[in-house]
């Protein structure tokens, strides 16, 4: 059936180009009073006021659903571009002991960190995971989360990171919706194995295997530049790699030190540079100049304790700037999208129009994805979010209070938080 939603209190249309938004740019949201969408077969045939969307509907429209959003917030489908969804359980243990001052080098020796995780993945049945990652992406979806990137880097070898993405795999065809998935074997080096010889297999085994997978290829590759992870030019070696194999790439960089890990994604043409707590304002001109989106992750610095990412500099040096939920096991066990809105506005200093393009038309545009979803515009696929409120400025505002009521996900209409 056709939608036809109308009477909404404010449409966030983010009418503009198909491409991330920068500075001024990202105040902009193409805001709309008493706004309509139509929709049919899962594409944005209209968006604007609702006496010219519903006037005068095209003829061989299919047969037509009306739903009245008098109170409502309508905007685009939130667009989350980083998180490490696959996993078996979270990491209870460190977050006591990191509360106690334990550092990360502590609770590894412990027998903590990414390395619990690492274990506990490679001992869970492939249909747990899924049905584990199923039920994240539900509850991502009740918050207004319609594009969801999920990342491997529990497995550390070739099984176990096919595993994760089969379950990826398996949880999108579960839930629905858009769920890209990433190849993240260069997390860390995994414990017992030389560490030349495991760049060695990334390149030579994993990837080639995992990017001709029939079940669960991913689109993008990624890996951690930090001295807690990999050098520059040990992901150097492997970004290289997978762009041969026709993957796209992300990276993560500069989060606890500065590693030279966002000029090396520019370099290479990444999608996104992903964290950049500590970028410089040689990185903010860098990325100014470039298609790359900064990406940062305030819920990750609000759960350790840590200085945000320097949104306001990047911002007025030009960069193209995303906000993502990092939601993984062991430092950010946040999923609401709306919440991470709220700490970049509280914590970075985004302004709420800003917080609001970035994670829509600019988290679209972190994972290529900008063209086909992120704002409300003809030909785009209908992916929308409602929320319980008639100002836009609202939903950081309650922070931690889901006001989320219904999604539209290609074109279907689901209630939220029952699906």
């Amino acid at each position: 059936m056709a939608l036809l939603l109308t009477h909404a209190a404010q449409l966030l249309t983010l009418a503009g180009p198909d491409r991330a938004r920068r500075g001024p740019e990202m105040a902009e949201l193409g805001l709309v009073g008493d706004g309509a969408v139509l929709i049919e077969g899962g594409r944005i045939l209209r968006a604007g006021p609702t006496d010219q969307v519903a006037r005068h509907l095209p003829p061989g429209l299919s047969p037509l659903q009306e739903r009245d959003c008098r109170g409502l917030l309508v905007a685009p489908g939130l667009c989350d571009s980083h998180t490490h969804l696959v996993f078996a359980a979270p990491r209870l243990d460190d977050y006591e002991r990191r509360l106690a001052g334990a550092s990360y080098a502590a609770l590894a020796a412990a027998g903590g960190g990414i390395g619990a995780s690492v274990a506990r993945l490679r001992a869970a049945p492939e249909a747990e995971l899924a049905a584990l990652a199923a039920g994240w992406l539900r509850e991502a979806r009740r918050h207004g989360t319609t594009t969801l990137e999920v990342k491997s880097g529990y497995g550390l070898d070739l099984e176990a990171e096919r595993k994760s993405l089969r379950a990826a795999a398996r949880a999108a065809a579960a839930v629905g919706g858009d769920v890209p998935r990433t190849f993240l074997g260069a997390h860390v080096v995994p414990a017992g194995v030389e560490r030349a010889a495991y760049v060695a297999a990334l390149v030579e085994a994993m990837l080639p295997a995992l990017a001709a997978a029939p079940d669960c290829a991913p689109e993008f590759a990624d890996a951690f530049c930090d001295p807690a992870g990999f050098t520059p030019a040990e992901c150097r070696r492997v970004l290289v790699a997978a762009r041969q194999h026709g993957l796209q790439l992300k990276l993560h960089a500069e989060q606890f030190v500065h590693s030279g890990g966002l000029g090396l994604g520019i370099e290479l043409g990444a999608v996104s540079v992903d964290h950049l707590d500590a970028a410089t304002p040689a990185d903010a001109r860098l990325l100014a100049q470039a298609d790359t989106v900064a990406t940062l992750i305030p819920g990750a610095n609000f759960f350790l304790g840590q200085p945000y990412a320097p949104a306001r500099m990047l911002i007025a040096a030009g960069a193209a700037v995303a906000l993502a939920s990092d939601f993984n096991p062991g430092t950010c066990p946040i999923l609401s999208l709306p919440l991470v809105m709220s700490l970049a506005c509280s914590g970075m200093r985004l302004s709420p129009a800003e917080a609001w393009t970035a994670v829509t038309i600019n988290g679209a545009a972190a994972l290529g994805r900008a063209g086909v979803c992120g704002s409300l515009q003809p030909g785009k696929r209908a992916d929308l979010a409602l929320f319980a409120a008639d100002d836009y400025r609202a939903v950081p505002y309650y922070a931690g209070h889901n006001l989320c009521r219904a999604v539209v996900q290609n074109g279907i209409w689901i209630e939220s938080p029952c699906d």
